[in-house]
């Protein structure tokens, strides 16, 4: 296999890569959400100001039969590398996610990376740390230990809407004195974008971690815009609730992403409320208040898709409040270089 730097602004080479992407994705996983090929392009080939990405592929005989990538932070957690593989089902066994693996780990090193972060799915019957499956034991095999294993959700839409309307006024008379919720589609408006930025860089450390130890995220208002710039381009529109003290100031927020090229889902980004201001239900308001604008504004999505740590009990009872539903681990992994 000749494994070689994708350009992603080739039409026909990012074509066959994502193709192998996709087929390895998919592979016996009903609840798959993979990136489609519009919002690969834009990852690849956007400029970012908080990370880059590199991506390789692996050719045997003509085709694109295995697939790498390389995630690197610019702004902060500089020591971590993010590491993908993915291999075509009738060409694994073969070696080929084996040497794809060792390309990306050598440029991760090369890059001063000493922390390898890589993840997979595993049905949801599987043990927490994934062993026994072939996509969790191919990390294993090569080094990689246990970090964190997230459950992945699924919502039915539409919620019943005066289902969504009792929650809602429950959370109210909880923070309707002292917090205003605040809802923008796309860009960030200008006058919270600084506080917003503090606040979703906070949720790397607030969020349950595992092993690997990580840093407030460093989400400047130029990343802010340059991440926006990539989200437009791979169609993606998200929408946002935050929830503001009596000075103006974002103390909770809720994201949804709509993306226009799978039409069926809906994806349910951060949610976090800051520690100063919890026990006033604004998790909830924020997530409901936020589901109801993207069920008037998307009415035909069929189903929504969230994630969170097995350990993160109070997010987890407000998700399956909602009906969200387990099908799937996400489990991610760990390997230091020395």
């Amino acid at each position: 296999m000749d494994i070689r730097l994708l350009d992603a602004s080739d039409p026909e080479a990012l074509a066959a890569w994502h193709a192998t992407y996709l087929a390895a994705d998919v592979y016996q996983r009903p609840d798959a959400a993979p990136w489609q090929l519009e919002e690969m392009r834009a990852d690849l080939t956007q400029p970012r100001t908080g990370e880059t990405f590199t991506a390789f592929a692996g050719v045997d005989d003509g085709e694109v039969v295995c697939c790498g990538l390389l995630v690197l932070p610019l702004k902060d957690n500089l020591e971590l590398a993010g590491v993908r593989v993915w291999t075509r089902p009738q060409s694994r066994r073969r070696g080929h996610g084996t040497a794809m693996l060792g390309r990306v780990v050598a440029e991760a090193a090369e890059a001063g990376r000493t922390t390898l972060m890589a993840e997979t799915h595993v049905p949801f019957d599987a043990p927490e740390d994934g062993a026994g499956h072939p996509d969790a034991d191919f990390g294993y095999r090569r080094g990689f230990g246990f970090d964190l294993c997230d459950i992945v959700r699924v919502l039915r839409l539409p919620v019943d809407e005066e289902r969504l309307s009792v929650l809602a006024a429950e959370a109210a008379p909880h923070y309707a004195s002292d917090y205003m919720l605040r809802q923008f589609a796309g860009p960030v408006p200008d006058d919270i974008v600084e506080d917003f930025g503090t606040l979703v860089g906070s949720l790397m450390v607030e969020a349950p971690s595992g092993e690997v130890t990580l840093e407030r995220e460093i989400l400047d208002e130029e990343r802010i815009r340059a991440d926006e710039a990539v989200f437009a381009a791979a169609g993606r529109s998200k929408y946002t609730t935050v929830a503001v003290d009596t000075d103006g100031a974002p103390v909770a927020y809720s994201e949804l992403v709509v993306p226009a090229h799978d039409p069926d889902v809906v994806y349910q980004w951060g949610t976090l409320v800051h520690p100063d201001h919890r026990g006033h239900r604004l998790g909830m308001a924020t997530k409901v208040a936020n589901l109801q604008w993207v069920q008037r504004e998307a009415p035909d999505r069929q189903r929504a898709y969230t994630m969170n740590a097995e350990v993160n009990a109070l997010m987890i009872g407000i998700n399956e409040t909602l009906g969200f539903e387990p099908v799937e681990r996400h489990v991610s992994l760990h390997r230091r270089l020395t």
